[in-house]
């Protein structure tokens, strides 16, 4: 039986392990690779090998060229607001809508424990530490989907928060986003709502 050559079923499988990426798909993708030629993969060989150059941030966990991201780093940002959020790609999202001028603070993931996800399995005890009363923060922004795992994380920080901090304000994103839905596919004016319009917890 007839296969591609080994380097290239190589290429297809690793494709094939990207989210989101089935193997037919990680099949039309190596094929087009290959068709564009050595320019292309060359371009497409540096831009990955560049992954090592980019950081987490030591501050609030985004994705970072240096040690520090470009938003905490930022002095016109009100440090005092810090917007919770899931993953990177939320930032960038909110970012988007121009509505929110702190800073940030990202998760990577939801409390779930059927999956073996758990509090401590997440950047939620790098948050308390943000919250303590030394760092000045005046509010709590959970920008954070609302889905049954969602709803489970954003009390959980709210009470964690709560009982470092009594006197910080923790709001929620409210009007604009449905029950269920996710952040990264809200378009920017429904999603700038939601942060105008949240709701303290």
């Amino acid at each position: 039986m007839y296969t591609y050559p080994f380097k290239l079923e190589k290429l297809i499988n690793e494709i094939s392990k990207l989210p989101g990426i089935g193997p037919k798909m990680a099949e039309r993708t190596a094929i087009y690779i290959f068709k564009k030629g050595q320019p292309a993969a060359d371009a497409l060989s540096e831009a990955l090998g560049g992954i090592k150059d980019i950081k987490f941030c030591d501050i609030c966990g985004n994705i970072s060229a240096a040690g520090t991201c470009a938003v905490c780093s930022d002095e016109k940002r009100d440090k005092g607001a810090i917007c919770v959020v899931e993953s990177p790609e939320d930032v960038i999202t909110i970012e988007h809508t121009g509505k929110h001028s702190g800073v940030y603070h990202v998760l990577y993931g939801l409390i779930n424990p059927l999956n073996n996800i758990l509090p401590d399995n997440l950047k939620i005890r790098q948050l308390l530490k943000r919250s303590e009363k030394t760092e000045n923060i005046r509010e709590i922004i959970l920008a954070i989907n609302h889905t049954v795992e969602g709803d489970a994380t954003s009390l959980y920080i709210a009470d964690a928060v709560k009982t470092a901090n009594p006197d910080i304000k923790i709001t929620r994103l409210a009007k604009g986003l449905p029950t269920g839905s996710d952040i990264k596919y809200a378009d920017e004016i429904t999603l700038g709502q939601a942060i105008l319009e949240r709701k303290e917890i």
